[in-house]
């Protein structure tokens, strides 16, 4: 049995066995699209009279099925699950997100990487900031398990009649709003989240930049008030770290600071810690304080370069210059300045 079979037997027969639990409740396959490469074909049950349906990914009740354990059990497992997912899903109603009007103070902005998520960014509204992309949803209830949100999508502006420039005008709003941006020192964070200072004092200062709930965080750095906030903070020009598609790490650019060393470090992380659906960058970023521009490290490193050519440049044109006039003065002819001298005394 295929992937594919295995779906259809278990939408065939976790019908029947929700009749009891979800009485009327659709169950069908359907291809999820989701970001930071996590998409997946698997069930969708929506509950009669629901406008919000349950999505299951099969693939690892597959894998059991694979590993020995019996369809009998995964079939029972399935749907348990979709019951107890049923009983805390988010009491969203028609009225809670079918206008604009009802999402648009709910809006909040996400930052995900654009490289893996090509696809999926062709579905929905998003803005570009260097190789990241700005990409939006609501938040739709808090629940036991967290904080439930959607995706905004291009059928919905559609559905909204809004553009998607309007869409980011507003998200930005509601979301410095509900949604503020946090700079803490490194230290402050371990201390909060184990209890002591342990971060030795010589220790290359590192600044933790998200939202207070650290989840979904690194869009804070899009805010418009957040890269001069930071600036002052840190003390003027300052890398970006991506840790992960939560927060970003910030620390200032000293002449002892290596930004091959950094990138190094970053890429290190994502391998071997940061899980693939949590990855936003392999790159580092850089904040020029003076210029107020955010740019990819690469670029800065590759701008300052062209600046000092410049000036290179521009300093052998006024060298040039000074010395074409010191030798236009040489060739001319000299004035009888004792004769003038002898003049002047007659006089």
């Amino acid at each position: 049995m295929d992937y594919r079979e295995f779906l259809e037997q278990i939408k065939k027969d976790l019908s029947e066995r929700l009749s009891g639990v979800l009485e009327g409740a659709t169950v069908d396959t359907t291809q999820v699209d989701k970001l930071q490469g996590r998409s997946y074909e698997g069930l969708s049950i929506v509950p009669e009279g629901s406008i919000i349906g349950l999505t299951m990914d099969l693939q690892p009740y597959f894998q059991m099925f694979n590993d020995g354990i019996s369809y009998e059990n995964i079939v029972e497992q399935i749907a348990d699950r979709a019951a107890g997912a049923y009983a805390d899903r988010p009491a969203v109603t028609a009225e809670d997100i079918g206008s604009y009007e009802a999402v648009k103070d709910k809006l909040m902005i996400q930052l995900i990487g654009r490289e893996g998520n090509e696809e999926m960014l062709r579905t929905i509204p998003h803005h570009s900031i260097e190789d990241m992309e700005i990409v939006y949803r609501f938040h739709v209830q808090d629940t036991e398990l967290g904080m439930a949100s959607a995706l905004v999508t291009n059928s919905m502006l559609e559905r909204y009649g809004i553009t998607a420039e309007q869409l980011k005008q507003d998200a930005f709003v509601s979301a410095v709003s509900h949604d503020p941006f946090e700079i803490k020192t490194m230290a402050e964070i371990l201390n909060e989240l184990m209890g002591a200072e342990i971060i030795p004092e010589d220790a290359m200062p590192m600044y933790v930049a998200s939202n207070k709930e650290r989840i979904h965080g690194v869009g804070v750095i899009a805010y418009p008030e957040f890269m001069e906030e930071a600036a002052k903070r840190l003390g003027g020009d300052f890398y970006v770290l991506p840790s992960s598609i939560h927060e970003v790490i910030l620390i200032p650019d000293t002449p002892d600071v290596s930004a091959l060393e950094l990138q190094g470090i970053v890429q290190s992380v994502n391998v071997e810690q940061v899980a693939p659906e949590e990855r936003l960058s392999d790159h580092i970023y850089h904040y020029d304080s003076k210029e107020k521009l955010f740019e990819r490290s690469d670029k800065y490193e590759s701008r300052k370069l062209n600046q000092g050519q410049e000036r290179e440049s521009s300093r052998s044109s006024v060298l040039d210059a000074l010395r074409s006039n010191q030798k236009d003065c040489s060739e001319r002819p000299h004035k009888n300045t004792a004769v003038i001298r002898r003049d002047v005394a007659a006089l």
